[in-house]
């Protein structure tokens, strides 16, 4: 196999995400010995793999004469020396034609041909390759095409387009946007997108080196992924510098990087006019077209300079018209090949078109960057302007101000603030960059204060609760000289640290260092956080009216302040007060609040309260929706204790409504996390939502084993106060059907206690149902579980209300009551199968059974017995639409966070309740 390009030289290497390219290649060259002539094009950009791809083709041409003549940068400029080079490599075997062939060939070699000679040129060099194939097919591989010179270039068109009569298969590469696009247009295109995540990580554990024993870290991973954005030569670049040490500093490419390098001579090579753009751009960030129009003719550019700079994929036009600079590696590595002359001049040229009115804080940058005005009065102008930003673009400017602030301690301020906006807007890898490069000593107490507010939320959200909760504490002491409210929240994100660790002494120690905050001239947001402190520290220690009236007055306060973090501690104290309206209606306000202000990652903090809101009321389709959101945001924002959070009530919401399997499959893809992090709070759940499987499947000594095990948490051995209340009810059923009452009865006296103070009256039929199931006498218990489906069906909790019926009619068969039993048994049962809730479908069976009555299958809505139209769960829905666009098992459970085997019986049961037998016909009932 001859060659004449480094990629063909260098050893075969692993494609990851490039099968469906691999195959299209290998196809076109495994046709030629049928005498199926073909020509592919690859394109794509700097680093996508387009060498290896043709390198993979030719290693599969068994049986085939390989060649290999790419471009080269040097020759681009000497008309016919592709030709040239080609025709060496082929009249090496095949002798050159005679007649006017050799004539036009002779004249080519002796540099006589004229370019106006493209088709002769091209008539004769297919009649070569001809020749070249009577024994055996010939495989041409011409990697970066862009690089050949103009007549060959459109020489290599014309024969590629009429290849399909010979035994020749043409591989070309062309960089994607390239202009020598135009010379090959009508061939076969092949174009590389970027790699998906799953294709990146394994490109990226194969560039561990072979003595390491693990992987990168979770963060180093996602900084690498996120910066190499699906490249595989950029993040096989980073990766040799990720794993060669545990650096402190931003990642950065490795020196003599080739990706880098590529894309400086790519911006070298453009003409002054495309490079101003694309500096213009880089300095000023996503740039509107009118703005960089007005730019380019103040500047005297040359009109074609936009088109010139997007050409070169240096720039890209996005959806609304803005130009920017894609992804944050180009822009550190133009950063570095951009002349400082080029950008100075960049920020001035902004600094005079920008309308000081629509764009105030861009032209506070520029006038900055290029030195109008006094330093301070440009420190104060971008100070002001900042104010009046998103979160995105705030953290975008700072970070780009930083580099020309007059004082060290201004820069370290900016980068501080820059982290915190970044934060916000749910950029988790920037705001690690960022605080890296402020260091938490020898810096001003109040940046060193923020800086420690910013890293405590953040690992909060994504790390050990427990060092959040330290970091947010020292961060509080330090506030209180700068500002009494932002240190009242410190505290108060340090509070929600303990409860995530189930440090439920650590939250009484901070409970009384807010309280010693208040002053009588305390601002509303600071007067909420030591109210919520206080009536939280009241529920835990069960003093539940004066946490009542206490809660109350976070949720009136936080009616009067417009703030996204004040909305959802208000919806917490709702939910607390199980005043599920309040609830759902401060977590969808807080969720608002913070999308309006750009505020991404509060967002999944408010779903996790938006989906207990819904589970108070059996509302289970919503809450599922609101945790798959939240989950889906979480992953997306790197808040991965969030997303523990939310997978744990998924699995709630599993367990009550009896799907065992689901619960446990999300319950086991956390496990690892919780355990290595001390989450106290998910563990809780975690072992509250196997009790409820366990208990749907008539399990109950499992289920008190859980719920003994489920009010400690995972470290520390604490108990969890918040969770125990809850899972009262569920322990009450399991100790009653365990026979130990005593327990049950010591559980009960606290729960209602806490249920008859506030507003909820689900919680309020939990504990009379709860009575029920302890009482000795049947008239009392009768009187209770009345009182407690009068206040289900007041709160239009069906599912919970179903549970009740099964549960009284089970003893009033006992009294030897079997009508009443039937008609309660006949409702459940109907409630039961329109939840999907089939383990509690087979009890409610069962026990109707059990009274002497036939079991029936309830009918369906309109008086049809269960078919097409029957009505489904959400989640058997969800499956369906799923099956219906094509998913199969494995990518359903991927979306809904289940186990294969799940999805596979949720089918199961939909085939039977439709009447379908295929997916096929499945398909077809919800298209």
């Amino acid at each position: 196999m001859g060659s004449d390009s480094n990629a063909a030289a260098r050893g075969p290497v692993r494609l990851h995400g490039r099968a469906e390219a691999q195959r299209t290649l290998r196809d076109a060259v495994a046709g030629l010995h049928a005498g199926r002539g073909a020509a592919v094009l690859v394109t794509g950009e700097l680093g996508s793999g387009r060498s290896a791809l043709l390198a993979d083709a030719a290693r599969s041409a068994a049986g085939c004469t390989v060649h290999h003549v790419g471009g080269v940068e040097s020759e681009v400029v000497v008309p016919w020396a592709w030709c040239q080079r080609l025709l060496l490599r082929l009249t090496e075997n095949p002798p050159v034609p005679a007649g006017s062939d050799a004539e036009i060939l002779a004249g080519l070699f002796a540099g006589r041909c004229p370019p106006e000679a493209v088709l002769a040129v091209a008539s004769a060099l297919r009649r070569v390759l001809a020749a070249s194939t009577t024994e055996r097919p010939l495989v041409l591989c011409v990697d970066d095409a862009h690089r050949l010179d103009r007549v060959s270039l459109w020489v290599l068109g014309l024969v590629a387009r009429r290849s399909a009569a010979l035994r020749v298969g043409l591989l070309l590469t062309v960089a994607t946007g390239h202009p020598a696009l135009a010379a090959l247009d009508g061939i076969d295109t092949l174009r590389l997108p970027p790699m998906d995540d799953v294709a990146a990580r394994r490109l990226l554990a194969d560039a561990a080196p072979p003595d390491r024993a693990v992987g990168l870290c979770p963060a180093t991973e996602a900084e690498v992924l996120g910066l190499a954005a699906g490249n595989p030569l950029a993040l096989t670049e980073l990766a040799a510098v990720a794993y060669a040490d545990d650096r402190c500093d931003p990642l950065v490419l490795p020196p003599g990087s080739r990706w880098q390098a590529g894309h400086g001579r790519r911006f070298r090579q453009l003409p002054d006019g495309a490079r101003a753009v694309i500096a213009t751009v880089l300095v000023s960030g996503p740039l509107g077209p009118d703005v960089l129009r007005t730019a380019v003719r103040r500047a005297g550019w040359h009109p074609d300079a936009i088109d010139m700079a997007v050409a070169s994929e240096l720039i890209v036009v996005r959806d609304d018209g803005t130009a920017a600079v894609p992804g944050r590696l180009l822009r550190r590595a133009l950063r570095a090949e951009v002349p400082l002359a080029e950008q100075h001049a960049a920020h001035r040229i902004l600094a005079e078109c920008l309308d000081p009115r629509r764009f105030r804080l861009s032209r506070a940058l520029h006038r900055l960057a290029c030195g109008i005005g006094t330093a301070e009065q440009g420190v104060e102008d971008l100070e002001r302007a900042v104010g009046d930003a998103g979160h995105h673009t705030a953290g975008a400017v700072l970070e780009d101000a930083a580099d020309f602030a007059p004082r060290p301690g201004v820069r370290q301020r900016w980068l501080t603030l820059a982290a915190r906006h970044a934060f916000l807007a749910g950029e988790d890898t920037r705001t690690r960059d960022l605080l890296r490069r402020v260091t938490p000593h020898g810096v001003p107490q109040g940046t060193r204060a923020l800086r420690g507010l910013v890293e405590g939320e953040r690992l909060l959200r994504d790390g050990t609760p427990a060092e959040a909760c330290r970091e947010l504490t020292v961060a509080a002491d330090l506030l209180l000289a700068e500002c009494q409210e932002s240190a009242a929240r410190a505290l108060m994100l340090a509070g929600e640290a303990a409860c995530l660790a189930g440090d439920f002494a650590g939250y009484f120690a901070l409970a009384r260092r807010a309280a010693l905050l208040r002053r009588s001239g305390d601002s509303p947001a600071t007067r909420l956080v030591l109210d919520h402190f206080a009536g939280m520290t009241a529920t835990y220690e069960g003093r539940h009216r004066e946490a009542n009236r206490t809660l109350r007055r976070v949720m009136r306060l936080a009616e009067e302040i417009p703030d996204a973090y004040c909305a959802l501690w208000a919806g917490q104290a709702a939910y607390t007060l199980g005043d599920a309206a309040q609830a759902h209606t401060f977590a969808v306000g807080a969720a608002d609040l913070a999308r309006r202000e750009g505020a991404v990652s509060l967002v999944p903090a408010a779903l996790v309260y938006q989906a207990l809101a819904a589970l108070l009321t059996d509302r289970c389709a919503a809450a599922e929706t609101a945790a798959l959101d939240g989950l889906r945001l979480a992953r997306q924002t790197g808040q991965h204790n969030l997303a523990v959070d939310h997978l744990a009530v998924l699995a709630l919401v599993s367990a009550l409504q009896g799907d065992g399997e689901s619960a446990a499959a999300r319950l086991r893809s956390i496990t690892q996390q919780v355990s290595a992090r001390g989450l106290g709070r998910p563990a809780a759940f975690g072992r509250w939502a196997s009790a409820c499987a366990d208990l749907a499947d008539d399990r109950p000594a499992d289920a008190l084993t859980q719920l003994a095990r489920m009010t400690h948490a995972a470290v520390g051995n604490q108990t969890n106060l918040v969770i125990r209340q809850l899972a009262t009810p569920h322990f009450v059923e399991a100790a009653v059907r365990c026979d130990r009452r005593a327990k049950a009865a010591d559980a009960l006296r606290s729960y209602h206690a806490w249920a008859a103070s506030g507003t909820s009256a689900a919680r309020l039929a939990l504990a009379h149902r709860c009575h029920a199931l302890l009482a000795h006498d049947d008239a009392a218990a009768d009187e209770h579980f009345r009182q407690a489906a009068r206040l289900h069906e007041r709160d239009g909790a069906a599912l919970e209300l179903a549970k009740t019926e099964l549960f009284h009619a089970h003893r009033l068969r006992r009294a030897r009551k079997p009508r009443p039993a039937r008609e309660l048994l006949r409702e459940a049962l109907q409630i039961f199968q329109q939840f999907g809730a089939d383990s509690w479908t087979q009890r409610a069976t069962a026990e109707l059974r059990a009274t002497g009555a036939r079991a029936q299958a309830p009918a369906c809505p309109g008086g049809r017995r269960p078919g097409r139209g029957t009505e489904l769960t959400p989640q058997q829905t969800r499956i369906c639409e799923l099956v219906a666009q094509g998913a199969t098992n494995q990518e359903i459970a991927e979306v809904l966070m289940v186990s294969v085997r799940t999805v596979e019986y949720h089918l199961r049961n939909v085939f039977t309740r439709l009447g379908v037998r295929s997916r096929v016909e499945l398909a077809a009932c919800f298209r």
